[in-house]
């Protein structure tokens, strides 16, 4: 019997949880979870880290970059598994994704940079000038907008960074017809903003292109993004090459999504008069009426 901890930020991440558990039971590692949730709270996660520390934990499984920081951060020697982390070099959770030296490895939740601006050309082929918002105090919103304009070659991006939610209310004056569509990196702040965001690009019949999964079923146009359940999948496969295995986590590479879901919202490309291309429609994992 192993006793496991789960740190997560949000409930936003349960399926990775689900995602978790289901592939330990599939391995049929005997387990004991502890599950602590900090509703949102990042300041409250290094608290929580030392509560399943002093449980004498195994392990910690733990959903989201803080609560990975948090768990890395902990004086005891005890492994930590980590997804959705968007990039855990730049984090400083891990020396490189091959050999990540320390007590952490885990699943990164990217979709490559290149693979996004593919996407919107793809969903939207005659796209010429998109607005990209941001987070300025979300280390990986900063990522993710850096990787997307360094490997931009065919659209004008016009960057709007929010340093709070009370920014959002400035997508009034900053957005304009002249978009073709406002992408959304990942972050926190657009994830719990999101109606408030909708309402100011219905203003303008922007489309969204979002990053993260649920925004696309409350109005954005689509969003590619990696499967939380099936990252899960794959950290209970290293789970058990720690537990079960004996092996270092520092000797276990970073896994990365191969193959990230298309999500569509059929009813928003109706109301913005928007036809998606064919190919993008068969190649969906999802499409929401």
């Amino acid at each position: 019997m192993f006793n496991i901890g789960i740190l997560q930020l949000t409930q936003h991440l349960d399926d990775a949880v689900k995602g978790f558990k289901e592939g330990l039971r599939n391995l049929n590692v005997d387990v004991t979870y502890h599950y602590l949730n900090a509703d949102g709270n990042i300041a409250e996660l290094p608290k929580l880290a030392d509560i399943l520390a002093t449980k004498k934990v195994d392990l910690i499984f733990a959903c989201s970059t803080p609560a990975a920081k948090a768990a890395v951060a902990l004086t005891e020697n005890i492994p930590v598994l980590f997804t959705p982390v968007f990039d855990p070099v730049s984090v400083n959770l891990v020396e490189s994704m091959n050999k990540p030296n320390g007590k952490a490895t885990g699943m990164s939740g990217m979709v490559a940079a290149p693979d996004k601006l593919a996407f919107i050309k793809n969903i939207l082929p005659n796209a010429k000038k998109i607005a990209l918002l941001y987070h300025n105090a979300d280390d990986n919103s900063v990522i993710e907008k850096n990787n997307i304009l360094k490997n931009n070659t065919t659209l004008a991006i016009q960057e709007i960074a929010l340093t709070s939610a009370e920014d959002i209310s400035l997508l009034e004056e900053k957005l304009s017809p002249s978009f073709d569509a406002l992408f959304l990196t990942i972050g926190k702040i657009m994830e719990e903003n999101f109606a408030s965001i909708v309402y100011y690009t219905d203003a303008q019949n922007i489309p969204i292109i979002a990053s993260h999964a649920p925004n696309v079923s409350a109005g954005a146009l689509g969003a590619l993004v990696s499967n939380h359940f099936k990252l899960g999948l794959a950290c209970a496969d290293q789970a058990k090459s720690i537990l079960i295995d004996k092996k270092n986590p520092s000797d276990i590479p970073v896994g990365i999504t191969t193959e990230a879901d298309i999500l569509l919202n059929a009813f928003v490309a109706e109301n913005l008069e928007i036809e998606i291309p064919s190919a993008v429609l068969t190649s969906a994992t999802e499409i929401f009426e």
